[in-house]
Order: structure tokens, then sequence, then C-alpha cells
């Protein structure tokens, strides 16, 4: 690389291969950890009235590692735009945090956790390194879209307010804390879905193309493959269950095109209650403790009314049941109702599996005035949805082909530009792709008028 040493070079690969090495850990130890909360709310129903105990606890558990409690991936992803240092307390935090939402039946997911925790883990093992950037110098704040718009206003402290004076200052580090935390997340992440190519675009989609992120991207794909790899010599992780892929007909393309309006519609709304219950619950009362009991009870009360038992925890199992053709109907807006309430009133967890689902069996559901293959319907959704709630098109096209097989990209990418073009502008991790290209446009025509004569 031009203007890099030699030095410099190998350093970022060892650290790319080392970030790989610990992310595939991480993500191995939150799927143990995980797993066996699950199960044991599966075997003891009754811990989902601990659910209002265990989410206080996570938050007691957030304070006592000094992180703030309105931490959320989006906060994070401030941090990154913002080259703050992230806390080494995020990891064991958010592990556990989740872990205890899990064990007490709370709708989220896990991946958010990998998110986090790479992000973590990525800035501390780049800290001995004593990394920097490889082509120029970075201009702290010049990012490609101004911090990503916001979902929730979290322009917070963030996970770094844990951390001031952690590592070298943001203004001097030349983003070597946004590129170690983004090597960080997408390691994480691609052992979690064994999904490389589309991890690495996610964390790049998700700074919203920060310049100290995106150029060092073949040092995250090393990052990413090297965590895929070892994750999938183990095999533990969410393993997604592939669907039978059809060739493109004008048939497929109607299916496609309606799921898509579809997920487009259903995935604005999801995000907008979410972001709305915690902007409101925020304005009224930052008693996060007081909020996340109320969505424990909510929780438990909705699930006993209606025996809901089966939605309960990242939702999983009814992602495979819609990928094996079994699912329909209304169960979508089920948990997407029971995850907004966990979301919403700040339970520890994340969005992304869950989202998968509510995307899996509204696509599934679709199949009533589509008359297509419910599986196949399922998978489209899931791609679709996501695309819809996370503003990162090329991240939904490339985990759709990773996951379900590259012979489903032509379907794939209509149902990815259908759903991201009908969406809002604005996601749960903030703006998109759409609202950085409307700004630098205006920018770009700004600088021609001010040049004219």
């Amino acid at each position: 690389m031009k203007g890099a040493s030699s030095a410099q070079v190998l350093r970022h690969g060892v650290f790319a291969v080392a970030v790989g090495v610990v992310g595939a850990a991480a993500s191995v130890v939150l799927c143990l950890v995980v797993g066996w909360a699950y199960d044991l709310v599966c075997a003891h129903g009754w811990l989902l009235y601990l659910l209002p105990i265990f989410a206080v606890a996570s938050l007691l558990l957030y304070r006592a590692l000094k992180l703030p409690l309105d931490t959320t991936t989006h906060t994070v992803i401030n941090d990154i735009c913002a080259d703050r240092p992230i806390s080494p307390a995020l990891a064991p935090g958010i592990l556990l945090g989740t872990a205890l939402s899990i064990l007490g039946g709370a709708s989220v997911g896990k991946e958010a956790a990998a998110l986090h925790m790479g992000a973590s883990l990525g800035d501390l093992v780049a800290r001995p390194l004593k990394l920097r950037p490889l082509t120029g110098v970075w201009k702290g704040g010049s990012r490609a879209d101004g911090a990503g718009g916001t979902s929730g206003g979290d322009g917070a402290v963030g996970s770094a307010g844990a951390s001031k004076g952690a590592g070298i200052g943001a203004a001097a580090s030349g983003g070597v804390h946004a590129y170690a935390a983004s090597c960080g997340m997408a390691a994480c992440f691609a052992a979690l879905f064994f999904a490389p190519l589309g991890s690495t675009a996610f964390v790049i989609e998700l700074s919203r193309y920060d310049r100290s992120v995106w150029r060092h991207a073949p040092f995250m794909l090393l990052a990413c493959f090297v965590a895929f790899g070892l994750a999938s010599i183990i095999g533990i992780g969410d393993v997604i269950p592939k669907v039978p892929l059809p060739a493109l007909s004008w048939p497929v393309v109607g299916q496609c095109v309606a799921i898509a309006v579809a997920c487009a519609l259903v995935g604005t709304v999801y995000i907008q209650i979410i972001d709305g219950a915690q902007r409101l619950t925020k304005r009224i009362s930052q008693n996060y403790y007081l909020w996340a009991a109320l969505g424990g009870v909510l929780m438990a009360v909705l699930v006993t009314l209606f025996d809901w038992r089966g939605f309960e925890g990242t939702g999983a199992n009814l992602l495979s049941d819609a990928l094996a053709g079994r699912a329909g109907g209304w169960t979508f807006a089920v948990k997407a109702l029971l995850t907004i309430v966990c979301l919403g009133l700040w339970l520890r967890g994340g969005e992304i599996m869950p989202t998968f689902t509510v995307g899996a069996l509204l696509g599934a559901s679709c199949t009533v005035m589509t008359q297509g293959d419910p599986a196949f319907s399922a998978a489209v959704g899931l791609v679709a949805f996501f695309a819809a709630m996370s503003r990162c098109p090329v991240t939904a096209f490339l985990m759709g082909c990773e996951i379900f097989g590259w012979a489903g990209a032509p379907a794939f990418a209509l149902a990815v530009a259908v759903a991201f073009s009908l969406g809002r502008d604005v996601g749960l991790y903030g703006r998109g792709a759409t609202g950085i290209l409307k700004r630098a446009t205006s920018a770009a025509r700004a600088r021609l008028v001010v040049k004219k004569p």
C-alpha cells in the first residue's frame, strides 16, 4: 500500500489474524452461553417470571462495569464513527446481559452481543500493536455521513464513556480505534453466521462508509476469513437451514416483488416503533431499571395470556420452521410484538436474529397471496426484511447468498432492491446509503455553485 511502511503492513496483518482468532473464540463462547440459557428456560418455564429481575440485574451489571445503560448497537456505531475507544468491559457486559435476558425468555437475539463483543475485543487486541493508518492521515470527524443519522438520537457517550483515557486519543489515533473495533465486529459476526463477505460489508455499511474503516477492508476480510475458517472447523454458530432455490422466472419475480413490498412496509413500521419506544421512554424518564422491569413484566404477561411460549428467545426455532415451509399466518406479528416490547424497553440483547425470524415468517405468510413455495418465500422475506430494517442492502444481498446459496443471487438482488428503495431511509442503525448519496450530491452541488464566477 502506497505510503505505508512494511512494518505497519505486517502489524496490520498480525492484527487481522489475531482478531480473527479472538472473534471466532468470542462467537463460540457466546453461542455456548446463550444456548445454555435458552435450554434452561425451555426446561424450566417458571424462569419467564424472573425476567423483570434478570432485566434489572443486567443493567446493574452495566453500572458496575461503568457502561452507559442506554448502550445499543447504534451507540457503539456512533463511537466507531467518532473514533472513540471501546471499553474492554463491554464484551463481558453484553455477553452476560444477553444471557440473562435469554434465561428469562426475552425475545432478543445474540447477534448484537457478537457485534459489541467484537468491537470491544478488536480495540483491545489492537492496543499493544501500536497500529497506524496505512494510507495518509485520517482527519478526525471527516466521515462519509456525519455519524449516520440517528435512530434513537444516540449521540451520547456510548460504550466509550467507560474508556476515557484508554489508549490514544481520538484526534491522534488516525481512525485506528474505528478500524480496530470494526474489524473485531466483522470477525465475530463472520464466525457467528459463517458469512465473511456479508460481515465485512455489514460493518462498512454500519459505519456509513467511514473512510477509516473501508480503506482497511483487505485486512477486515482477512480477519473475517480467519474467524469463518475456525468457526467452520468447530461447527458452532447460527446455522440457518438451506432452502431449494428456483431458477428466476416471471412468477418468481412476482413473488420476490410482492414479498419485498410487504417487508418494506412492515419493516419500516417495526423499526419506527422500536425507535419510538426508546425515544419516548428516555424522554419520560431515564430510569432504565424501571423500563427494563416493565418490559420483563409485559413479556411475561403476554406469553402467559396467549400461550406464546414458542416465541421466547432468539427465534431460531421459528426461523427453522419457516424455512421448512411449516409457518405462516400472523406468527410474524407475534414475534415482532414481543421483540418490540423487549428492545423498546431496554432489555439487553440484539435485534438481528429476531429480525431474520420476523422477515422469514412474513415471507412465508405472503404465500397466501403469491402461491409460491413457502420455504423459498421465507428466505426471500428474511433477506428483504433485513435490508429494510438495517438499511444495509449490500450486506443483505451478500448474506442471503452466503447463507442460502449463490444460485439465489438474482432473486435476492431483486428483493433487496425493492425493499430498500421502498423503505424509510432511517433504519435501526441510522441513515442508509440513500441518505449518504443525497447529502454527498448536495455537498457537491454546493461546491460547484461556490466555484462559479
